[in-house]
């Protein structure tokens, strides 16, 4: 039997375009929406455990044991990371700022980053050099278990236990280091609400340039790559440093995730690869900065404030003009 026109159903027009889109979504025949406790028990039944599960100030977290043996985090629903893979992610995020960052890097702030993965790539191939780690992130509860949950430290190789390791839980929208950081790395969710949209803003950008040192400072950021979210934040990031330069990746978990490099002075890179990577090459370094003709690009103008919240409409523009599409082959 035909389907008949208009099946994705009547939306209340009181909604956001966000909250229309995700109406539209779950009423679409066929789509099953399973609430998340019949989704774990279902995980369960497969071979799989769930290792911590809990609903902490700022949000709902859980971390899970695959059936295949692999570990992944979620915050609220959304997926932090995936054992079998993340190593790409951290390796992209953390080695590639590094490699083009000029002179000894001795500080490092990290923005969000609780599951101490960041801190791991850091201590693992610059421990010789670095000399403060400073994590911030706003959960105590994720760096809690980052220290002292079995599985997860053992990911992590205890990063979060290391004496040039230091956690403060605070919004890193507002904490503000009295000393100037050699490199920052922002390993934030991803712009899926206001809150954490302010994350993607000019002025969360020009509060991390006034932590930088002066002139060589650089900043490592990660941006989901959907159109137009990732052109989006690169213009907002290009509204406040002289230099962006954006490369990405391709992911099992994530299929392609998107990066940023910004600094005061033109970026180079300046350094060789360190030993013991398990992703990045010389060759993979350079296709990290290659982008193919047909690759989901478009040109974005706009700068992202807190004002006006761009990064929110490029969020759910790319929900209805590209996820909605593809539903229908679900």
């Amino acid at each position: 039997m035909p389907r008949e026109a208009g099946h994705l159903g009547k939306v209340d027009e009181s909604m956001s375009e966000l909250e229309q889109y995700w109406k539209r979504v779950l009423d679409f025949p066929g789509i099953v929406r399973r609430p998340e406790d019949a989704k774990l028990d279902a995980l369960v039944d497969a071979g799989g455990r769930v290792l911590v599960e809990q609903q902490t100030e700022f949000q709902r977290v859980l971390l899970l044991e695959t059936p295949k043996g692999e570990t992944m985090l979620l915050l609220d629903g959304e997926l932090q990371f995936y054992s079998g893979d993340e190593h790409r992610y951290h390796e992209a995020l953390v080695i590639v700022p590094f490699l083009f960052r000029q002179g000894p890097v001795r500080r490092v702030g990290v923005m969000g980053g609780g599951d101490g993965l960041v801190a791991r790539e850091l201590l693992r191939h610059f421990a010789d050099e670095i000399e403060l780690v400073r994590i911030i992130d706003i959960d105590p509860a994720v760096t809690e278990m980052a220290r002292t949950q079995p599985r997860l430290v053992e990911l992590n190789e205890g990063s979060l236990l290391d004496e040039r390791v230091e956690v403060i839980n605070a919004d890193a929208a507002s904490y503000c280091s009295a000393d100037p950081f050699d490199l920052i790395v922002a390993d934030l969710p991803d712009p899926t609400s206001p809150v954490l949209a302010r994350l993607y803003n000019r002025e969360f950008y020009e509060h991390l340039q006034a932590q930088l040192s002066p002139q060589e400072g650089v900043v490592g950021v990660q941006i989901v790559f959907v159109p137009p979210v990732f052109d989006g934040v690169l213009s907002t990031l290009r509204a406040v440093f002289p230099t962006v330069r954006e490369y990405a990746l391709c992911m099992y978990s994530f299929v392609r995730s998107g990066f940023a490099l910004c600094g005061q002075v033109p970026l180079e890179r300046c350094r060789e690869l360190p030993k013991g990577t398990r992703y990045l090459t010389p060759e993979v370094l350079d296709m990290l900065f290659y982008f193919a003709p047909d690759e989901p690009r478009v040109e974005v103008n706009e700068v992202s404030t807190n004002e006006n919240a761009r990064v929110t409409e490029w969020y759910g523009s790319f929900l209805r003009d590209y996820v909605e599409e593809r539903i229908l082959y679900y």
